[in-house]
């Protein structure tokens, strides 16, 4: 029982190579619904954060033309699940790293695009989370956090007392942690019925802010 639960924050394992088959499948329908609210670069270097069974990589990889797609996890076992699932693009146009949230293997300013899918729950921080997200985000680069536990759901709740060191956030949670983080841009979208939360943040291009009031000046 208790690899089960710990399983959920860092899949190891044959328990946790089922647990990334069924949230593949599982978290299908509400990364469907994400990809509708927001736009995928077509090129520059993309990545996604907890990148679990490796679905969302390959997401990426169909919408980004000529986009490069890093995916990032703690567990080696969703690392390993993530390359096979991703195996005729590794070494192309995509890679598989381990890293945390907190220390992600990404150089300075060099993303465009970085996703979190079910996983922002587990991030230390998370504020210290997402000042590491915004360090590696180019100006102008954007964080979508996608959520499936709403803090203001009361059935939320009942994971808490099933998954070992998960935290719910709230949209007003999140919006303010990444303010702290050092995004002045958040969007906050919700399905009403399903309480699925859809947060995308933009890093502020400050050199373009700078040219233009000097322009002015």
């Amino acid at each position: 029982k208790m690899a089960f639960r710990d399983n959920f924050g860092n899949p190891r394992g044959f328990i946790g190579r089922l647990m990334l088959s069924g949230m593949n499948m599982g978290h299908s329908p509400m990364a469907k619904w994400a990809f509708t609210q927001f736009d995928v670069p077509n090129d520059g270097t993309l990545v996604d954060i907890g990148c679990g069974g490796g679905f969302n990589i390959r997401r990426l990889l169909e919408q980004s033309r000529d986009g490069f797609v890093y995916g990032i996890d703690l567990s080696s076992t969703s690392v390993e699940k993530s390359k096979k699932m991703n195996k005729k693009n590794i070494g192309k146009r995509c890679e598989v790293l381990l890293g945390s949230a907190d220390n992600l293997p990404l150089e300075d300013n060099s993303i465009k695009l970085a996703i979190a899918f079910e996983t922002v729950y587990f991030w230390p921080g998370p504020t210290d989370s997402f000042r590491e997200v915004y360090r590696t985000l180019r100006p102008g680069g954007a964080f979508l956090i996608v959520n499936e536990a709403d803090g203001e759901d009361p059935q939320a709740n009942k994971w808490l007392s099933i998954i070992d060191g998960m935290r719910i956030f709230n949209r007003s949670q999140l919006v303010g942690f990444l303010t702290e983080a050092g995004f002045s841009n958040v969007i906050v979208d919700q399905d009403a019925k399903k309480h699925w939360l859809c947060v995308l943040a933009i890093r502020e291009d400050t050199e373009h802010l700078k040219n233009k009031q000097g322009d002015i000046l």
